[in-house]
Formats: structure tokens, sequence, C-alpha cells
């Protein structure tokens, strides 16, 4: 599960250093920066991954479950990208993106892997 929890970690890091493009990209280019949805999905998509690997370290099922959802969404979104932009470079970071969330949902669903990391926990 650490290396589950560095992969989410991983995917918080990259949405950190988009958002960072996007800033300089208002400053170094303002006449060709603009807003898209990837302005406001990855300021706080970054901060849910980061909640979401605190959450799946600890052993709660229901963050295995959110965080799974959320890598299908976003490979979704990066389908949308993939056909949008088709540089080679954008691309090839998209295509390790679906490879690192899909590793992800592996580690984080093969009963091998998770069996006795994710139990229920009752709270009252």
């Amino acid at each position: 599960m650490v290396v589950a929890t560095a992969g989410i970690g991983v995917h918080a890091f990259n949405h950190v250093t988009v958002v960072v493009q996007d800033v300089w990209r208002f400053f170094a280019e303002p006449e060709v920066a603009g807003i898209n949805p990837g302005t406001i999905y990855h300021p706080i998509s970054a901060v849910l991954y980061v909640w979401l690997a605190t959450i799946v370290y600890s052993g709660r099922n229901w963050g295995r479950i959110a965080i799974t959802v959320l890598l299908g969404f976003q490979a979704v979104g990066r389908y949308f990208v993939f056909v949008s932009y088709p540089s080679l470079e954008v691309r090839a970071d998209l295509v390790t993106g679906w490879t690192l969330s899909t590793a992800l949902v592996c580690l984080l669903w093969i009963p091998a892997f998770s069996r006795h990391h994710f139990k229920a926990i009752v709270t009252l």
C-alpha cells in the first residue's frame, strides 16, 4: 500500500505541476493563455489526491473506492486530451498517466496486495 500511496502522491504532484505551468503561461504569454477545464480541475484534484492518499494509507475502504472513481474519470478526461492534442510529448505523458493509474487500481484491488490493508473499519 505504500507503493499505491506513493503513486497517488505522484498524481497529486503532476496536477500541481500543471497548475504551475498554467500560471506561468499567464505571465509569459498572456495573449495565448486561457481558461480551460483543466485550469479548474487540476488544482482541485491535486488537493483531493493528497487527501485521498492519506485516507488510502490509513486503510479506509471508502478511500479506495473514491480514488478508483477519480482515476476512472481522469482516464476518460485523458482520452479527450489525447484526441485534442496530437503532439508526441502530450500523448507520451497521457500514456504514462494511464499506465500509472492502471497500476494503482491493480495495487488497490488485487486481493493479494490489499486484503489485509483494507478492513471494514467501523466508527461510531
